[in-house]
């Protein structure tokens, strides 16, 4: 449980990255409630397998070292600012973000790209990418995974996914199944493409027609023979790798929809522009969670 120090900061402990690539927890302490802020005991932090690694990495820049991720956790308001509204001592919330980290021993401030990998959250909850209540019913560990659940969600809402069609997921991490199960609560026939047999079964369980594992067979005409030789209406390659993008092109339909759900890095990705040329291909980028609550 947190508790406001003498110098008018919360204390609490965090998971710090450095940029050798190790990792450490250290005391950290944040900026009390004051008039603005919401201060939350963290219960649950969600891990973005692919978003996180690719800071760590270098291929997505968020910023100097060392450094708190984590964009996604939940837990309870334990204070609140004189002039928030609409929280209170308590509540359960899942929230997005964590500002004025700094080591507790010698005060330098570390940098929070998201800062979530913590005990302690302070932030100010007005605005998108903050807080918000969470839902009676979800559980603390299963509310602190929405962003990425999310980010699957509106990459089905934003391409138009409908009743009757059909739709390759290539890579069923995360933002992958939950790709399927958006699209298949839409009624859609969803195939799943995975190396991984766990994440093929997690995939029919929640809505795939099939799934398709790559290997000795030719993948293309196994998916290709489900959803129909000239290909899926929607194309959603969810891996972040960019050798498979035109694997996706090639699997979707003249004139149909061709998805980057996936993070791809900072630098240039290229691809097969004469196929996608040729097949009058519309093309969507959706971002992080479409930006609403």
């Amino acid at each position: 449980m947190s508790a406001v120090n003498a110098l008018g900061r919360v204390d609490g402990t965090a998971l710090v990255a450095g940029s050798d690539g190790t990792f450490s927890l250290q005391n950290v302490t944040a900026p009390g409630p004051g008039r603005d802020n919401i201060v939350v005991d963290v219960a649950y932090s969600g891990v973005s397998i692919g978003t996180e690694f690719g800071v760590l990495r270098g291929k997505i820049g968020w910023g100097e070292f060392p450094m708190i991720t984590g964009y996604m956790a939940s837990g309870t308001v334990r204070a609140v600012g004189s002039d928030v509204e609409g929280f209170f001592p308590g509540d359960r919330v899942y929230v997005r973000h964590n500002e004025g980290l700094a080591l507790a021993d010698s005060d330098q401030p570390l940098n929070c790209c998201s800062g979530l990998h913590c005990s302690i959250a302070s932030l100010d909850p007005r605005g998108d990418h903050r807080a918000a209540l969470l839902p009676a019913g979800v559980a603390a560990d299963v509310g602190c995974l929405f962003t990425v659940l999310s980010v699957g969600l509106y990459g089905v809402d934003m391409a138009g996914v409908a009743v009757g069609s059909t739709v390759v997921v290539i890579g069923l991490g995360t933002i992958g199944l939950a790709v399927v199960a958006a699209a298949a609560a839409r009624g859609a026939l969803v195939v799943g493409v995975d190396t991984r047999q766990r994440c093929c079964e997690v995939a029919e369980s929640f809505g795939a027609w099939q799934t398709v594992k790559p290997g000795a067979t030719e993948t293309e005409k196994l998916v290709r023979e489900i959803v129909g030789e000239s290909g899926a209406d929607f194309v959603f390659e969810a891996t972040g790798l960019p050798h498979l993008v035109d694997f996706g092109i090639a699997l979707t339909r003249p004139f149909g929809a061709f998805v980057w759900q996936g993070h791809y890095g900072e630098g240039p990705v290229a691809f097969d522009f004469v196929r996608a040329h040729h097949k009058r291909l519309r093309m969507f980028f959706p971002c992080d969670d479409g930006f609403g609550r």
